[in-house]
């Protein structure tokens, strides 16, 4: 291993802790969202949601993706192992879910809680709060993750 490549996979391991940590910690967020009794616990909780998405989930997951994809390419794997090619469905597949599901929803419901916390805001102004799907994925990706870390460490 090259000083180069070990720089590289310290990066990539930062960088997939850092996305454990959006992935995991939304989940305690969402509970405590789906906990809330007033209006304005759970626009705090959707608020906090696309904040920990835009700061540690999306920056996370493109992160440890193009490492990971880097780290392939120098590392000497081929793209014609099992675990290689499964990997690399399980993080597009969680790439895409974040990207094309997670993000809108998460905006909806962050929108929503701004239009519900305004004082002349009509009685169903937080319905998209209670919306489910965004959460659903989030907890798929959470289980890819772990997939994806075990595949990593053991490298079947």
């Amino acid at each position: 291993m090259t000083a180069i490549y070990r720089w590289f996979l310290f990066f990539h391991l930062v960088a997939a802790l850092w996305l454990a940590a959006g992935i995991f910690s939304s989940s305690v967020v969402r509970a405590y969202g789906r906990r809330a009794k007033t209006t304005a616990e759970r626009a705090t909780s959707a608020r906090l949601l696309w904040r920990l998405h835009v700061v540690y989930t999306l920056p996370g997951v493109l992160a440890a993706g193009g490492l990971g994809f880097y780290l392939l390419g120098i590392g000497g794997f081929r793209m014609t192992e099992l675990w290689v090619m499964s990997s690399a469905f399980l993080y597009l597949l969680m790439f895409l879910s974040e990207a094309f599901v997670v993000t809108p929803a998460l905006a909806r419901q962050r929108a929503a809680a701004n239009r519900a916390l305004a004082p002349d805001a009509p009685a169903d102004a937080g319905a998209p709060l209670a919306e489910k799907m965004p959460g659903i994925v989030s907890d798929i990706n959470a289980l890819l993750m772990l997939v994806l870390v075990s595949l990593m460490a053991i490298k079947p």
